[in-house]
């Protein structure tokens, strides 16, 4: 029994101490980890005492270097919550049986916790969501794998649960030699709140519009994409073809892609470059648009996906990767092809339909994180294959929210 396990038992409920994301309004993260994942833990409130570990933040932060955070601000704002936690450590706030969740797997300082808790001997639940890392060829951490392997392997043994998003994922962690439970949840999007933002959404018209909504960064080919909506709009002169960002401009580590793109849109004035987008105006977009296209190399699952398809768009993604796995067959398209692309496009403007069943599998996925952490669930779960097995769990403790 560890330093305050003796207090363990009076204890009401443990506390589940969340480690979110910085809450960048420009990504998805701030909705992620300031709305969606808290409301996630509101069913068990009678179980479970929710504290958000807070963070050094600056509001107004841009990603100056690196893809998807930025590559200082990730690795200060991971430490100063790890910081937070030690304190709350050393004021006697932790006890065993409480839980640590991770909303990224690469949580630079986890060690200095996972070393004070051994040291005081107290046994806590760790969780994780884990997004890429170094086993995806396509990811921006694959370079780093000859140093970063040893330390996702070595976090590996002290969790209880990893969450992900795709099978295929799943099959690459166990090939590199990951041991915790994985369970299969899509990405956690919350979809009433998420529809809150744009209520009208479904009076909405639609617009002769194609939108592509990735980053501009190797791992989403946006060298390809362009190469399609340059052949596209010429078959289509009716069309517009959008390329959105909510940052304050488009941004890309893959040299020469902005300048491409920028001198695309010179050429084509249908080829429009939206930055700055609010929520609801990105939310828009979507409900508006005839298509989402995607053309990522790496997306394991998407958080475009999810949120176009909440708001009613029809897709165009690659054959590749995790897409088979969620994606009517023939709303893909033959990778590395601009031709099946143009194809896939003519196909599904001839025949649209809406495809709910995406943001609302991801919509239960987030559902069961709360359940699997809640009830110390550890066999294994994948929401694509396992729906209404997941549901039942979910309704027989009268958690689950339609």
């Amino acid at each position: 029994m560890g330093r305050l396990g003796k207090w363990s038992n009076s204890r009401k409920m443990r506390k589940l101490f969340y480690f979110g994301l910085e809450p960048l309004k420009a990504r998805y993260t701030y909705q992620l980890s300031k709305e969606w994942m808290p409301a996630t833990f509101e069913p068990y409130a009678n179980e479970l005492e929710f504290i958000d570990v807070e963070g050094e933040f600056d509001p107004d932060q841009q990603i100056k270097i690196g893809a998807v955070l930025d590559a200082v601000g990730r690795g200060k704002f991971a430490m100063s919550q790890c910081a937070n936690f030690l304190d709350m450590l050393n004021r006697d706030e932790v006890n065993d049986g409480d839980i640590i969740f991770l909303q990224d797997y690469w949580h630079p300082g986890i060690e200095s916790i996972l070393y004070a808790i051994d040291l005081y001997g107290i046994d806590l639940k760790i969780y994780s969501m884990l997004h890429a890392q170094s086993v995806d060829e396509y990811d921006f951490t694959y370079p780093m794998r000859n140093w970063m392997r040893g330390f996702e392997l070595g976090l590996d043994k002290r969790m209880t649960g990893i969450f992900i998003g795709s099978t295929v994922h799943k099959e690459q962690l166990r090939e590199a030699g990951f041991t915790a439970p994985i369970h299969v949840v899509s990405l956690p999007i919350h979809k009433e709140a998420t529809l809150a933002k744009l209520p009208e959404y479904d009076s909405l018209d639609k617009q002769d519009v194609i939108v592509y909504s990735s980053r501009l960064d190797k791992e989403k080919n946006p060298f390809f994409m362009m190469e399609v909506a340059k052949e596209f709009l010429k078959q289509k002169p009716d069309f517009e073809w959008h390329v959105t960002t909510s940052g304050k401009e488009f941004r890309s580590m893959l040299p020469g892609v902005i300048d491409s793109l920028n001198k695309l849109a010179k050429e084509e004035p249908r080829f429009k470059l939206l930055n700055g987008l609010t929520k609801e105006e990105y939310y828009t977009e979507l409900a508006t648009c005839r298509i989402q296209f995607n053309s990522a190399l790496q997306d394991y699952v998407s958080w475009t996906v999810i949120e176009a398809t909440a708001f009613g768009a029809d897709i165009v993604y690659p054959n590749f990767r995790s897409f088979p796995e969620f994606i009517d067959i023939d709303r893909m398209y033959k990778p590395f092809d601009v031709q099946s692309a143009i194809d896939t496009l003519h196909d599904v403007l001839d025949a649209p339909k809406t495809h709910y069943d995406i943001v609302d599998t991801s919509d239960l996925g987030r559902q069961m994180e709360g359940y699997i952490i809640a009830n110390d669930y550890d066999k294994e779960i994948c929401v694509w294959h396992e729906r209404e097995y997941c549901k039942h769990l979910l309704k027989s403790q009268g958690k689950y929210e339609r």
